[in-house]
């Protein structure tokens, strides 16, 4: 499988996989990459989110009608 992380990082391990080869075993090694890259995808999108709303947050501080600055 050609991706950027190194075989060993998703490998399915021996003893899920009983140390079958072949097709069977290249499957489950690629759902495990497709299931790490959607997990990451989440959770820079959390990240995203997150520092957006610290963006926002600094933006609108200080704009709380009623309150009096000294």
């Amino acid at each position: 499988m050609n991706s950027f992380l190194p075989d060993s990082l998703y490998l399915a391990c021996p003893m899920c996989m009983s140390g079958a080869e072949g097709v069977l075993a290249d499957a489950a090694n690629s759902a495990i990459a497709v299931m790490l890259v959607l997990l990451s995808g989440v959770l820079m999108g959390f990240l995203g989110f997150i520092f957006y709303l610290m963006k926002r947050a600094k933006r609108f501080t200080g704009d709380v009608p009623g309150e009096v600055t000294a």
